[in-house]
């Protein structure tokens, strides 16, 4: 029950976040994989399971959490923004690279679709083109992998860092561009499912290790960036919509 409560108490608290429909299987994926992330953890910890009743409640608390607290956004880019590559902003265009070099890295995908939500609630995921497949995790010796998983987790956090920086060297000085916060949003995605990644290859390491790795204490780095790159993302939404808000005469 403790477990159950805890999945509770963390849906029920999700951080106000700026929603397109294009992007909300994106969003619910990532808390799916929040959940199904615990409940591993405890069943490798010897604590036991969770029925997995409790994981579909926990997921429409989420739906129902996400109905009511956050801020659907209902603009989109212009196909003229999106199309003009030479007037796309430098956060847009870093913001591009940084999700390209998440993918190359096999550590993100940028996309979910429903197979790959019941592939998370059900725990029967393809895994075939994994992170932690790539780097050897299940095989080659814990400390190296260990090393491999702290030097991308830092270049992903650093790199999600700048981004923020840039952003808010950008509002100082202009408003964002439709577009621009588009590519910020789907960057905070790609760090979201590299942290879920970086995650995975810890706890395969855990499973033949003599050593335990604490997961969230090596993680700490990302998720410190995560949250300053979510409350600037919200700000980057707040502006964007400031600018589109009709003007008193």
């Amino acid at each position: 029950m403790s477990v159950w409560r805890g999945l509770h108490s963390s849906l029920l608290h999700l951080p106000a976040i700026n929603l397109r429909s294009n992007q909300f299987s994106l969003r619910l994926a990532f808390y799916m994989r929040r959940i199904y992330n615990t409940l591993r953890c405890r069943q490798l910890s010897g604590l036991g399971s969770v029925p997995r009743l409790s994981v579909a409640v926990s997921v429409l608390c989420f739906l129902a959490a996400s109905g009511g607290c956050a801020t659907v956004s209902v603009y989109e880019p212009s196909s003229a923004e999106i199309s003009l590559t030479a007037e796309q902003s430098e956060l847009h265009k870093a913001a591009d690279a940084y999700c390209e070099a998440a993918r190359k890295k096999s550590l993100a995908t940028g996309e979910a679709n429903l197979g790959a939500l019941a592939g998370i609630l059900t725990g029967k995921t393809d895994d075939r083109n994994a992170y932690w497949r790539k780097i050897g995790a299940d095989r080659s010796a814990p400390a190296t992998v260990v090393s491999r998983v702290r030097a991308d987790m830092n270049d992903s956090a650093k790199g999600l860092i700048d981004l923020s920086t840039m952003a808010q060297s950008m509002m100082g000085k202009t408003q964002p561009t439709k577009s621009d916060v588009t590519q910020f949003e789907l960057a905070v995605i790609h760090a979201k499912q590299a942290r879920d990644s970086f995650s995975d290859a810890l706890m395969e390491v855990n499973k033949r290790s003599n050593r335990e790795y604490q997961v969230a204490l090596e993680l700490t780095p990302l998720d410190e960036a995560l949250a300053r790159a979510r409350t600037t993302a919200d700000e980057l939404a707040s502006a964007r919509a400031l600018d589109d808000a009709p003007k008193s005469s």
